[in-house]
């Protein structure tokens, strides 16, 4: 019930717990909420609103009416960050990477079929290659150095009571099954996914567009990611289809690389000898060609975006009987009593399938480079640099963690390569060029960081310590512009004449405009890392020669590297246990996961596939009840009201709409990094649709700023100052810059939703109209 925390009136409702009734008719005020998770009681300044629509995750609320209009609140943080559990989420952050990098084509390439169709193909082999890179990390830890190395040596095996089982009859001198055991847990992580990427779709894709009930249209067949797609097509946000049969691709995909590395690595532990039998032989040959098979499907799949029904089901199937032959050539294979040293044919599998892997990101640079630049976007090769950036964070941490675990049951030698017998007891030897690659996996994109943070904080300190730009602000600070307030004329003083409170406010316009350089950040390391990935494979592969490395840069990586796993422990459990931590964690995932999974199917779920349909849906009830809107939305919640408002067939024809946004990231984040997508004319095609639009920004806001380009002129975007002046009673704080946060105070925005939801009450009434366009769920008929 409603209990507003800034009124004690009491509020008229029935007697009990009897919810009161919701007069859905006249003038509602409809607020979104940005990044972070704010809880319906802050967004509405009410102790217990009053549910409406939705459910715990995301839903209505309802407070006690203004003057003149209802008051609601759309509380969405639950798909990103309310819940424990959604912290886990950071652990699928290079996925979640991949399928952003494939919305961050340029509009050339957007408006061409052809560029487009080679941009996405490029972009998901790329995204299947991660998906296979992290099946392949974790084969090395489980399949190499454990099953096959520890597993093989009394000493080691034999010595740890978690794996003592290896040295058991059945397995000790039987290598083969000790490889099938170890792959169980790859196949397990990759059965993991394909259930959580499940549940996720019937929980967020699963959602359907505003339809009227009777008149269902047919789902998408295909995903959002197609040429000359925009925002406001109706099937946009409709991607259930096209998530799943990408996910069993990836699985599929997943699961035969598991398999081929099974056949493959198990063929050469019995080359020197006769293979055992013609049904062994059957078994290797069906591994390798249904294996190949399901890969060489998922490539297609993924290239086509649309299959038929049968074949995601096909891909599995195959992977799945690849797996099944792998499993009985290897448990067809005799007691061999191996030699100790690496296992046979693992470093040609690491190096076909990293090979693979940067194949296709150099094709995804290809595309890019196709699709031009122009100046106001992410800097130069947005997909190609965020795809590159991912693959190296994913490394980082895995490698790392596989060392890490690997310790846990031997010492782990990475300095040389595997003498021809066991130096030490229970010594476990990895590839020398894994420890090597270590420190250009951690120094360099760190030195990279200390590099840009320093480039920053000079510009941060040039900017307060120039006298021109203290000028230009103290001239906004006239006293011409700003008179002293009326009332207590002595105790009133003027903070533009001290010099600190001046460079404060410079300063915080500059710290405004830094997260747009972070594209100079990622782009120098994605540079950085292909010239000394090119430099290092000559070394390697023509001089036959280590990487470059120092002793101290060798055990520097080393000691990062295993801290990045701990590190990433620290954040899950930070985020599990506080409720703050994790909000701050949900930032991530609020800008990550906004797009459908079009480009990585196992990547976090997007909320907006969700979010979206629920504000339209709520709309149209609403005007179906004779009522008028006025959506009052901050930050990432006025991406959701765009994205919902874009849709004119997902919304009644004759609706009466006014958007207030405030805090949007619209054109400084959205256009900057997606710009195909939330261009000018995309975004002024709104404006015909609403009975007005304004949006409120600072020049101190470091997310939000003006959604429409400077020409032609528009009225909908209104810069506020900030701070809003500089005069302060004696004694008291400085005026302080409002930033980000600071819209939902500042009267002169809630002056403009006062002023349009009484505009839309003095307008033409709505007529109440027969049943709203909900799902069938919602009127009980599922």
């Amino acid at each position: 019930m409603p209990v507003p925390r800034y009124d004690s009136a009491p509020v008229d409702r029935p007697s009990g717990l009897i919810p009161p009734p919701v007069d859905l008719s006249g003038v509602t005020e409809l607020r979104l909420h940005g990044v972070g998770g704010t809880t319906a009681e802050d967004l509405l300044g009410d102790l217990a609103p009053q549910q409406v629509s939705g459910d715990r995750i995301a839903g209505f609320y309802r407070t006690a009416d203004l003057p003149a209009r209802h008051v609601e609140a759309y509380s969405w943080g639950g798909l990103t960050s309310r819940s424990g559990s959604r912290v886990l989420w950071l652990l699928l952050l290079p996925f979640a990477m991949a399928n952003l990098a494939g919305w961050m084509c340029t509009p050339k390439t957007h408006g061409s079929g052809w560029r487009f169709r080679l941009h996405r193909t490029f972009v998901r082999w790329t995204a299947l290659g991660i998906t296979v890179n992290v099946v392949l990390v974790m084969a090395m830890g489980t399949m190499e150095l454990l099953a096959y190395q520890c597993g093989g040596r009394d000493d080691c095996a034999g010595d740890n009571w978690l794996l003592s089982w290896l040295r058991g009859p059945l397995l000790a001198e039987h290598a083969g099954r000790r490889l099938l055991l170890g792959a169980l847990v790859p196949v397990l992580f990759v059965a993991f996914l394909a259930v959580l990427t499940l549940r996720s779709i019937n929980r967020y894709e699963e959602v359907d567009p505003p339809y009227q009930v009777g008149n269902k249209p047919p789902r998408a067949a295909t995903s959002a990611a197609q040429p000359k797609l925009t925002l406001a097509d109706r099937a946009f946000w409709d991607g259930r289809r096209s998530a799943f049969d990408l996910g069993c691709a990836h699985v599929a995909a997943a699961l035969a690389f598991i398999a081929l590395a099974l056949a493959y690595t198990g063929h050469g532990l019995v080359s020197g000898s006769d293979l055992p039998g013609p049904a062994a032989r059957w078994a290797l040959l069906a591994a390798l060609g249904l294996g190949g098979a399901a890969v060489l499907g998922a490539l297609i799949v993924t290239a086509l975006d649309a299959c038929r029904r049968w074949a995601a089901g096909l891909l599995i199937a195959l992977a799945v009987a690849a797996l099944a032959a792998a499993a009985v050539f290897l448990l067809a294979q005799p007691e061999l009593g191996h030699p100790w040293g690496y296992l046979p044919n693992m470093r040609y599998t690491i190096n076909i399938a990293f090979g693979a892997i940067f194949g296709a990101l150099g094709l995804t640079l290809v595309s890019t480079l196709l699709g031009g630049w122009k100046r106001g976007i992410f800097f130069i090769f947005g997909p190609f640099v965020v795809l590159a950036v991912s693959i190296a964070l994913l490394n980082a941490v895995m490698l790392g963690a596989m060392l890490r675990i690997t310790d846990l049951f031997g010492e782990v030698n990475s300095l040389s390569l595997v003498p021809v017998v066991p130096a030490e007891p229970g010594e476990l030897y990895v590839y020398p060029i894994i420890t090597t690659l270590h420190q250009y996996l951690t120094l360099v994109p760190l030195a990279l960081i200390l590099l840009f943070g320093v480039f920053e904080l000079i510009a941060y300190w040039r900017a307060g310590a120039s006298r021109k730009a203290r000028a230009q602000a103290e001239r906004f600070y006239a006293v011409d512009r700003y008179p002293q307030p009326d009332g207590e004329p002595d105790w009133y003083d003027n903070a533009a004449a001290q010099r600190r409170w001046i460079a404060s406010v410079v300063r915080a316009r500059v710290v405004a405009q830094m997260p747009r350089h972070i594209d100079r950040l990622l782009t120098s390391m994605a540079v950085v890392g292909v010239v000394l990935l090119i430099a290092i494979q000559i070394r390697y592969w023509v001089f036959h020669q280590l990487p470059w490395g120092t002793a101290w840069t060798v055990t520097a990586g080393s000691y990062l590297t295993a801290a990045l796993p701990i590190l990433v422990v620290l954040l899950l459990r930070r985020g599990w246990t506080n409720l703050a931590s994790r909000r701050r964690i949900g930032v991530i995932w609020d800008v990550c996961t906004f797009w459908p999974r079009a480009f990585h199917p196992l990547a976090p779920p997007s909320y907006a596939e969700r979010a979206v349909p629920e504000v339209q849906r709520r709309l149209w009830r609403l005007h179906s009840n004779g009522g008028k809107v006025v959506v009052a939305a901050h930050s990432q919640g006025s991406v959701i009201a765009a994205a919902a408002l874009l849709q004119r067939d997902n919304l009644p024809a004759d609706g009466r709409y006014a958007l207030v946004t405030f805090g949007s990231p619209l054109r400084t984040l959205y256009g900057w990094a997606f710009p195909a997508y939330f261009t000018d004319t995309v975004l002024r095609s709104l404006e015909p649709r609403l009975h007005a639009w304004r949006n409120f920004h600072y020049d101190t806001d470091y997310i939000g700023g003006a959604a429409l380009a400077a020409e032609p002129e528009s009225p909908v975007d209104v810069l506020l100052p900030d701070p809003e002046t500089c005069w302060y009673i004696y004694g008291q704080p400085l005026p302080l810059a409002r930033r980000h946060t600071g819209y939902w105070d500042d009267p002169a925005v809630w002056r403009q939703v006062d002023e349009l939801a009484a505009a839309l009450a003095a307008g033409p009434q709505v007529p109440v109209q027969p049943g709203p366009p909900v799902t069938e769920s919602e009127i009980g008929l599922s």
